[in-house]
């Protein structure tokens, strides 16, 4: 069995050389006649699975190591029989982590406190969960937009974008849709941007072309720069627009889910697809040696901060965002690649989630406070 697999998927050949022959590609620039003798096809969200790319091709099985779908088209592989499956919430984790650093690096630099502060959240699958969840478990006051899954049901604070938009930290986790009952390619726009209020935090963590670049930066201007930006993903990726780097606080090159454990967990959560789809057991590998532990294992949080610094401090001990964002700058201000974005996601620097570290805290508040945040429990 011929095995194609993009090369920045971890443990890609570790984990399926014992089911065929592996073959790392980019997965950028893969085309047809690359995969027209393979059996399996893995990639990640930089490889559009299309008729164009597949027809012709012995691939009976396309695995993707993410959450999203976008990239896929999943009425082909319907149509033709070829099976499927992708990794939902496997970097749910490292995406909340991503947005607590986002908001530790505000309070470190700013002094932008958001505790106490109204906060809005849209999309509610995995990862929007995830960062809800742990707003609600700080006590904050958050809600969710989420049409969709509000039909559904559950106990989650569910209103309307009018209401979203009135918040002072909005994150976005929406997947990019255009069609359906309620397409979000654009939904956030000048209408949209026009009722958030001077002094927001906005944090786009979900889909480039979720929130219309153009339309932030005429906000930006109208709020005489008094509003606070994390981006991580951008509407022409892997180009990226300039000038809106220019005025966020942070910039990144669509790596919030990027924690060492969270890409792992998306190839084993393939892995373990593909193993079914064929009827082998997936035990072969255990999944302990497949999802690496932390650098560090143990913080001691000292006495007299407050609340928000020592949440804050704690959680750039593990991960600090501002590290991505320098990198990112450097790299295109060198401009020494080709691709700087698809370069930096190559070479990303690995970072270990919150929950492998153990903070160790003087009192069960504040304890109470850093399991909410993400880490581990002693």
């Amino acid at each position: 069995m011929k095995i194609i697999a993009d090369e920045n998927m971890p443990n890609a050949k570790a984990l399926f050389s014992h089911l065929g022959d592996v073959e790392l590609v980019n997965g950028r620039t893969i085309t047809n006649n690359q995969i027209k003798d393979a059996d399996v096809l893995l990639v990640r969200s930089v490889t559009k699975v299309t008729r164009e790319l597949l027809e012709g091709s012995s691939v009976c099985f396309v695995g993707s190591a993410t959450i999203g779908v976008d990239h896929i088209d999943l009425d082909y592989l319907a149509e033709v029989g070829i099976a499927f499956s992708s990794a939902p919430g496997c970097n749910a984790e490292a995406v909340a982590d991503y947005v607590f650093s986002g908001l530790s690096h505000l309070y470190m630099t700013k002094k932008l406190s958001w505790l106490s502060k109204k906060i809005g959240v849209i999309g509610y699958g995995n990862v929007g969960k995830a960062v809800y969840d742990r707003f609600a478990d700080l006590g904050c006051h958050v809600c969710i937009h989420d049409p969709i899954k509000e039909k559904e049901g559950g106990s989650a604070n569910f209103v309307s974008l009018d209401e979203i938009l009135c918040c002072d930290v909005i994150s976005l986790h929406a997947p990019l849709t255009n069609s359906g009952p309620c397409p979000t390619m654009g939904m956030i726009g000048s209408e949209e941007l026009a009722r958030v209020s001077a002094g927001v935090t906005i944090i786009s963590a979900g889909r480039g072309g979720v929130i219309e670049e153009n339309a932030l930066l005429e906000r930006y201007k109208q709020l005489d720069g008094n509003i606070h930006l994390v981006i991580d993903v951008w509407d022409a990726e892997p180009e990226i627009n300039q000038n809106l780097v220019s005025i966020v606080d942070i910039a990144t090159p669509h790596i919030a889910g990027y924690s060492k454990q969270g890409r792992e967990k998306g190839t084993w959560m393939v892995y373990q697809a593909l193993c079914r789809h064929l009827g082998l057991n997936s035990h072969v590998i255990n999944k302990k040696d497949a999802i690496s532990s932390g650098w560090l294992s143990f913080i001691d949080v000292a006495a007299g901060v407050s609340q928000e610094e020592m949440l804050a401090r704690s959680v750039q001990a593990i991960y600090d965002v501002a590290r991505d964002d320098v990198r990112l700058r450097f790299k295109y201000r060198e401009n020494k690649e080709s691709n700087v974005f698809d370069w930096l996601r190559k070479h990303y620097v690995e970072r270990d989630e919150l929950n492998t570290c153990t903070v160790r805290a003087n009192s069960n508040g504040v304890s109470s406070l850093i399991d909410a945040v993400g880490f581990s429990r002693q």
